[in-house]
């Protein structure tokens, strides 16, 4: 049969019904091959996605004074000095963590925490000797502060009451709110003098993988 005889008046009817049983099998072949799809997809359990949480440190307070004493011309020590010995000691509590292969407590991670915020300020450390850590007292080091060899200590405000002089109102104003807030509190102390306070907030941030 040629393709013109399927065109004949005779044969026509026969040709539309054949056309549209092909074009309604290929209806069904999609219908249930959408429909085996959407039950593959439903049978699938949905798995939520499962939140981890990152800790974040942030420097909330920052005080530097430098004349905690008498304005004499040994206690005076300028900020950006003050900032140096401060990171100088945080550069020696990561040497020792690197050494130790010791995992970092939540107190070496919030005093991280301070040294990368004055390192994001363009501040940058100094020599140090005999540097020692503590997990109650905190850090300690010998540095030299306009040629004379001073002592370093950067610690929780609890310890630091117990190791300083009586310090300056405005540092214990800080201290105390801070405590208030639930925050962290360092302070930092040359010779026994409390030269700078800083107060940082903890939380824990949801990540969604």
């Amino acid at each position: 049969m040629n393709i013109s005889d399927l065109t004949k008046s005779a044969n026509l009817p026969f040709t539309i019904g054949g056309g549209v049983a092909l074009l309604l099998i290929f209806v069904l072949i999609i219908y249930f091959a959408l429909r085996s799809r959407r039950a593959k997809k439903a049978a699938t359990p949905l798995v939520p996605p499962v939140p981890t949480f990152i800790e974040i440190f942030e420097i909330e307070r920052e005080l530097f004074i430098r004349d905690p004493f008498d304005s004499s011309e040994e206690s005076i020590i300028e900020a950006d000095e003050l900032k140096s010995v401060a990171l100088t000691l945080i550069v020696g509590l990561r040497e020792y963590l690197a050494k130790m292969f010791e995992n970092p407590s939540d107190q070496h991670k919030s005093m991280e925490a301070v040294g990368k915020h004055l390192e994001s300020a363009g501040v940058t450390p100094i020599a140090y000797t005999q540097w020692s850590q503590a997990p109650i007292q905190g850090l300690a080091a010998r540095v030299i502060i306009k040629g004379r060899v001073r002592t370093a200590l950067f610690g929780p405000s609890l310890a630091m009451v117990r190791n300083t002089a009586p310090m300056r109102t405005e540092i214990i104003d800080i201290n105390e709110s801070a405590t208030e807030a639930g925050h962290i509190v360092y302070i930092l102390a040359i010779d026994g003098l409390a030269y700078a306070v800083f107060a940082i907030s903890h939380r824990l941030q949801e990540v969604i993988n």
